[in-house]
């Protein structure tokens, strides 16, 4: 039985996740965080590395899609120069946006994972949304506003049991 807040693999970056390693696991699709996962808040476009991995990813069999909190605008900036669909203001870690996501892929819940760097929005999310996996990374960059700080404390004891169980990078 899955552990509803833990993810099921942690890797240090969104370039260790290889299509193979997906669909080694019958994962046909990814539904992926944009914020923290795969930029900086800060970076408005997606840089080479990341256009790079994403058209590898696609070559290798693997359907992408976009899936955040954030508004329509910010996304565009990201979706558009990789021609990914994408669901802003997605409401997570209600599993609308995820499912939304699922039906644009044509996708199910079997065959799909997920990859953000929250606990409490992308892998509850993921979790609601009955995924075969969650999948994460740390933050690339945090945020020091005052409830990013309290939401990142409450995620610490989670992070530390699930790298003294020895699962990082057990995909």
């Amino acid at each position: 039985m899955k552990r509803f807040l833990v993810p099921d693999a942690l890797f240090s970056t969104y370039r260790d996740l290889t299509p193979q390693m997906l669909r080694d696991r019958g994962i046909t699709a990814l539904i992926l965080d944009i914020d923290n996962t795969l930029l900086p808040y800060e970076i408005p476009t997606p840089d080479g590395d990341l256009t790079e991995w994403v058209r590898g990813m696609q070559e290798g069999g693997v359907s992408l899609c976009l899936v955040s909190n954030n508004k329509l605008p910010r996304i565009r900036l990201v979706s558009e120069p990789l021609g990914l669909f994408a669901v802003p203001k997605a409401g997570k870690p209600f599993a609308r946006g995820f499912r939304r996501a699922m039906r644009e892929m044509g996708s199910t819940a079997a065959t799909t994972a997920s990859l953000g760097d929250q606990i409490f929005t992308d892998v509850l999310a993921s979790r609601f949304a009955g995924l075969a996996m969650s999948l994460t990374v740390p933050p690339i960059k945090d945020k020091t506003d005052p409830f990013t700080r309290f939401k990142r404390a409450l995620e610490r004891p989670v992070w530390r049991r699930f790298k003294k169980k020895g699962n990082a990078y057990d995909l």
